[in-house]
């Protein structure tokens, strides 16, 4: 029995369920944050990557390229010679921009917290090529003078890469992603993963 304002997991499931922005996403990130976890290990299980990317945003007469930043944690389920499939959890920073417009400055700002499939087609001993695919929980903040604004959203995106398999547990990828948002970010970057077991 448990005490009065004890909270549980399955309370916390739910809670999260009264939020209707970006409510199924919210919680995939919860499921997975526990089950990811609980798989067994494998080879080329749980991984960690990071890396920077150039994006560029456009939004109205905002328009601009920007250097940001990308972290992500997945495991690979699947590891065969001929594909390998991964879960990812990532944050990616989509990106900012600000022009003046009658003597006002405009500004947006936006980023990502993200789940997505990935499918590896090995290429050789050390090469593979792969595409990923999922949905994004995007936060822009756009602001007008003295006016800000925040638009909340759920979108699809995409994209596709190259890694080298430099060492046993290091992997250097390149990868293009687009974010269908209202910013229409478009994302190319270079990054580094690590494998943990």
């Amino acid at each position: 029995m448990r005490s009065a304002g004890a909270v549980t997991y399955t309370d916390a499931f739910f809670a999260i369920g009264a939020f209707p922005m970006n409510r199924c996403l919210y919680r995939t990130l919860f499921l997975a944050g526990f089950l990811l976890p609980a798989l067994p290990a494998a080879a080329d299980g749980l991984y960690l990557g990071a890396g920077g990317y150039l994006t560029d945003i456009e939004m109205e007469s905002v328009s601009d390229d920007d250097i940001t930043p990308a972290a992500f944690v997945g495991y690979q389920f699947l590891d065969s010679n001929f594909l390998m499939l991964s879960l990812e959890l990532g944050y990616y920073d989509l990106g900012a921009a600000s022009v003046s417009i009658d003597d006002e400055r405009v500004s947006v700002d936006a980023s990502a917290l993200t789940a997505a499939g990935v499918a590896y087609l090995p290429l050789g001993p050390f090469i593979e090529v792969y595409g990923k695919l999922g949905v994004g929980a995007v936060e822009v903040e756009s602001r007008f003078g003295d006016l800000k604004e925040s638009d909340d959203s759920t979108e699809v995106f995409g994209g596709v890469g190259v890694a080298w398999d430099i060492f046993d547990t290091i992997d250097i990828y390149a990868e293009y992603l687009q974010f269908d948002n209202a910013v229409d970010s478009k994302m190319f970057g270079v990054g580094i993963r690590l494998d943990l077991f």
